[in-house]
C-alpha cells in the first residue's frame, strides 16, 4: 500500500553530486561558510582541549581569511560606476583575486601570521618575546605585500599588452593615463585592504601574547612602559653650554692656528670632527671624574607615566677582559639615586650591551630638566694602574625615552607609512611593465624594492669597495675626492679600479633616484615603543604616497605613449 505524497520524506538535495552549472555554483556559494564554519569548530576544539597557541592560530587564519573575501566584495561594490579610471581599478581587483601567484602570497601571510606566535620561546623573556613577534610579522607582511604589489602590477599591464586587451581598453573612450592611473589606484585600495587586514591581525595577535605570563614583575613593566607603548627620545646638552661651546670655539681655533693644511680643503668637515671629539670626550667618564648630562623639555603634564627610561650602552676601555663590566654611581637632579635602606646603591652593567633603568618622573624638576650625573666607580683590573674609563657613544648610547602617546595610535600610523610604501612599489611597477616585458619588469620593480630597503647599506657598502669611504660624506666632497682618484688611477693606467670608480658613480647616481625606506623605519619603532611622529608620517604620506607615485606614473604613461602596442608579439 502506498503512502500519500504528503508523508513521503523530502528530498536531500545532492550539491556535491550536482556537476551542472547550477549545481557547481551552490557549491560554491556554501564553500566558503562551510569552511569558516569548520576552522572555528576546530578552533573551539583545541581550545577546550588546552591548546590555546593553536587555537588562537586556526581562529586566526580563519578569521583573516574571511576579512579577504569580505574586503574584496567591498571593494567590488566600491568600484562601480562608469568612469574609465574605476573600471579599470574594479578590473585589476578581479585580476588579483584571480591570479594564482597573488593569492599564493596572500595566503603566505594569512598562514604565517597567526602561527608565528607558535615559535616563540616560552623560556625567553615576555618583552623580548613581543618585540620579536611585532618586528617580524610587519617585516614579512611587508615583504610579501610587496610582493603581491609587483606580481599584481607588472602581470596585468604585461599581460594586457601581451594578450592584445588594451586594445579593447584604449579602444573605448579612455586615455593611456587613465589607464595606468586606474592600475595603480586599484593595487592601492588592494594594497590598504590587506595591510588593514595585517594591522587586525598583528594587534589580536600581539595582545594574545601580551597576556602570557611573564618572567617577573620587571618583565611585565617593560612589556607595558618599553613595548606597548608610543616613547619619544630626548638627548642630553651640557650642563654648561655657553662653557662648553666657548671652550670647543677655542680649540677650533687653536687647531687652525698649529695646523692650517687641516682647514684648507675642508674647512666645515673640520670643524666638525673637532666638535665630535669634544661631545665624544664629554660622553667619556674618567676614573674618579663626574660627568653631568642634561635632559631638557619634560615638563610633566606631557609624561604619561610615572617612569621614564634612562637608555644607555656604556663602553669600557679595557682590552683584556673579554666580558668587562661597568661600575657607576648615579645622581639625578643633585639627589643619589637609587636609594634602598637609606644607602647610595651602585650599578654594575655588563659592557657593550644596551641597558635601560628605570627612573620615577617623580626626579624631574619643576621645569621640565632632568640632571643626571654618572660617577665612574670602576674597579682597578689586574695589571692595570686605574680604573678603566666608561663611554657612551653620543646619540643613542645615552637617551632619556619617555611616554607621550598610545601603542594603538602609534600602529595606526605605521602602517599608514608601510601603505605609501606599497604605492610607490606599486607605481614603479607599473611604470616598469609599461616599457619591459613581465621578467624584466619584475626584476626591475624589485632593484627598486632592494635598493630602497636597503640603500644606507649598499651605499657604505658601494663607497667602502670603491677605497673613496670617507666619516662624513657630503656630495660635494664625495665629487672631489671620486674626481681626484678616477685622474689618478687613469694616469696610472689602472683600469680596473677606474672602472669600480665610474660604477660607484653610477650606482650611487641609481641610489639618490630611489627614496630611502630607511628614513621611515616605523616597524622597528613600533617594536621598541618609540613614537612615529605625525610630521613623519604626513612626510610620508605626501612622498611615498603622492610624489613618487605621481613621477613614476608619468614615466611610464610617457613611455606607453611611446611604445608600438600594434606590433607587439602576441
Amino acid at each position: 500500500m502506498s503512502r500519500p505524497a504528503s508523508m513521503m520524506p523530502a528530498a536531500i538535495p545532492r550539491w556535491f553530486d550536482d556537476e551542472s552549472p547550477r549545481g557547481r555554483g551552490r557549491l560554491a556559494r556554501y564553500r566558503r561558510p562551510l569552511a569558516a564554519i569548520a576552522a572555528i569548530a576546530c578552533a573551539a576544539l583545541c581550545w577546550k582541549l588546552g591548546h590555546r597557541s593553536l587555537a588562537i592560530a586556526v581562529g586566526g587564519a580563519a578569521g583573516l581569511t574571511c576579512g579577504v573575501f569580505l574586503g574584496v566584495g567591498l571593494l567590488r561594490r566600491l568600484l562601480t560606476g562608469g568612469h574609465p579610471v574605476v573600471a579599470v581599478a574594479r578590473a585589476i581587483v578581479e585580476e588579483a583575486v584571480g591570479t594564482r601567484l597573488s593569492v599564493l602570497l596572500v595566503m603566505l601571510v594569512v598562514v604565517g601570521l597567526p602561527t608565528l606566535p607558535l615559535v616563540l620561546d616560552p623560556s625567553e623573556r615576555l618583552a623580548y618575546r613581543l618585540q620579536f613577534f611585532l618586528d617580524w610579522s610587519l617585516s614579512g607582511a611587508f615583504v610579501l605585500l610587496a610582493m603581491v604589489s609587483i606580481a599584481v602590477s607588472c602581470g596585468s599591464v604585461c599581460g594586457d599588452i601581451e594578450s592584445h586587451r588594451i586594445h579593447m581598453s584604449l579602444s573605448k573612450p579612455m586615455r593611456r593615463w587613465e589607464y595606468l592611473f586606474g592600475k595603480w589606484l586599484g593595487v592601492c585600495l588592494l594594497d590598504l585592504l590587506l595591510v588593514t587586514l595585517v594591522g587586525f591581525g598583528v594587534y589580536a595577535f600581539a595582545q594574545a601574547v601580551r597576556q602570557a605570563p611573564a618572567a617577573d614583575n620587571a618583565d611585565r613593566r617593560a612589556v607595558e612602559e618599553q613595548v606597548l607603548t608610543a616613547r619619544a627620545a630626548a638627548r642630553p646638552v651640557h650642563p654648561r653650554k655657553e662653557e662648553f661651546e666657548r671652550s670647543v670655539g677655542a680649540a677650533i681655533e687653536r687647531i687652525r692656528d698649529d695646523d692650517p693644511a687641516l682647514f684648507a680643503k675642508d674647512p666645515a668637515g673640520a670643524r666638525r670632527r673637532i666638535r665630535s671629539q669634544h661631545v665624544f670626550l664629554w660622553h667619556t667618564v674618567s676614573p674618579d671624574v663626574v660627568s653631568s648630562y642634561l635632559f631638557t623639555g619634560l615638563e610633566r603634564h606631557r609624561l604619561r607615566s610615572k617612569v621614564i627610561q634612562l637608555r644607555l650602552e656604556p663602553f669600557a676601555d679595557n682590552s683584556r677582559t673579554t666580558a668587562a663590566e661597568v661600575r657607576f654611581a648615579l645622581w639625578l637632579n643633585e639627589r643619589p639615586f637609587p636609594m634602598k635602606g637609606g644607602r647610595h646603591e651602585e650599578y654594575t652593567l655588563q659592557a657593550g650591551t644596551i641597558h635601560t633603568l628605570e627612573l620615577p618622573t617623580s626626579a624631574i624638576a619643576e621645569d621640565g630638566t632632568l640632571r643626571v650625573t654618572i660617577a665612574n666607580r670602576n674597579r682597578i683590573m689586574p695589571g692595570d694602574s686605574q680604573p678603566t674609563s666608561i663611554g657612551f657613544n653620543p646619540g643613542e648610547g645615552l637617551e632619556l625615552l619617555y611616554r607621550v602617546g598610545s601603542f594603538e595610535g602609534n600602529f595606526v600610523r605605521g602602517l599608514l607609512v608601510m601603505w605609501a610604501k606599497l604605492a610607490m612599489l606599486s607605481a614603479a611597477a607599473l611604470a616598469a611593465a609599461a616599457w619591459l616585458g613581465f621578467p624584466v619588469a619584475v626584476l626591475a620593480s624589485m632593484m627598486v624594492f632592494v635598493s630602497a630597503v636597503a640603500s644606507g647599506f649598499l651605499a657604505d657598502a658601494i663607497d667602502i669597495y670603491t677605497g673613496v669611504d670617507i666619516a662624513e660624506p657630503t656630495f660635494v666632497s664625495m665629487l672631489r675626492l671620486r674626481g681626484s682618484l678616477l685622474l689618478e688611477r687613469i694616469a696610472k693606467f689602472e683600469w680596473w679600479e677606474a672602472m669600480k670608480t665610474i660604477g660607484a658613480y653610477a650606482a650611487d647616481g641609481f641610489l639618490s633616484l630611489i627614496p630611502s625606506f630607511a628614513r621611515f623605519d616605523t616597524i622597528t619603532q613600533i617594536a621598541t615603543g618609540r613614537v612615529v611622529p605625525a610630521s613623519d608620517v604626513a612626510v610620508g604620506l605626501l612622498e611615498l604616497g603622492c610624489g613618487y607615485p605621481l613621477l613614476l606614473l608619468c614615466i611610464g604613461w610617457l613611455l606607453l605613449e611611446r611604445r608600438d602596442l600594434v606590433s607587439t608579439q602576441s
